[in-house]
């Protein structure tokens, strides 16, 4: 027998609806207007989910509908809590990672730092720049460097510090065959060996740098964001 090992492969996170857990499973356009407005229900962490919103099939009419909606509350100019934010990237690292360990997506300088930060930007600059008004990170940052908004050192290195990060987070999920689990293992082990290999190093100590390099980086990237 063939064991394909696919936990949490494409599942739906139906709490990202209006509402979350407590919603209907499915919004009418009405109720997503009244929720998203700028001075509707919507938290500040959703204004920052929807920044990656976009069609994926279904109705064309709806779906641009739905992304006017999203362009509408997003790109308001009202302003962003950094401070609020930052609260809430701890706690979320302090939650889902375990104590002593460190998480590709979720540690202090893991992929979500780079979102984050990307995200932010887009949020100030869409008021008045559509070009950086789109769900890809790569794109964003393309955009942001070109209105401006990005220095010449992180045009450089933030593409790259990303994409190493979504290569090490899809190594993971191949060597563990599940999608959830992104704990980087001891550098020591067979498992991070296996690592190493998949990512083409030709060591797991030049692995364990590269890891540390990208971190380190992402993790900076808060400080350049106003907190007062």
């Amino acid at each position: 027998a063939i064991h394909a090992p696919r936990e949490g492969i494409f599942e739906l996170d139906l709490r990202l609806r209006p509402h979350g857990d407590n919603s209907s499973l499915a919004n009418s356009i009405d109720q997503c207007r009244a929720y998203y407005a700028v001075r509707g229900e919507a938290m500040q962490f959703e204004r920052m989910a929807l920044v990656r919103l976009r069609r994926v099939a279904g109705d064309v009419g709806l779906g641009r509908t739905l992304e006017a909606l999203r362009d509408a509350f997003v790109y308001s100019g009202a302003p962003l809590d950094i401070p609020g934010l930052l609260h809430m990237r701890e706690r979320q690292a302090g939650e889902l990672v375990a104590e002593g360990s460190r998480n590709a997506k979720h540690s202090s300088g893991g992929l979500v730092d780079i979102e984050y930060f990307v995200q932010t930007l887009q949020i100030v600059a869409g008021a008045t720049e559509p070009s950086v008004r789109t769900p890809n990170t790569l794109d964003a940052i393309a955009a942001l460097a070109e209105t401006g908004h990005v220095g010449y050192d992180d045009a450089v290195k933030l593409p790259e510090a990303y994409s190493f990060l979504r290569r090490l987070i899809g190594a993971l999920r191949v060597v563990r065959g599940n999608a959830r689990d992104l704990t980087i293992p001891p550098v020591g082990s067979r498992e991070f060996e296996y690592l190493s290999r998949r990512l083409f190093y030709e060591t797991p100590e030049a692995l364990a740098t590269a890891i540390d390099v990208r971190m380190e980086y992402a993790a900076s990237l808060w400080r350049q964001l106003p907190v007062e």
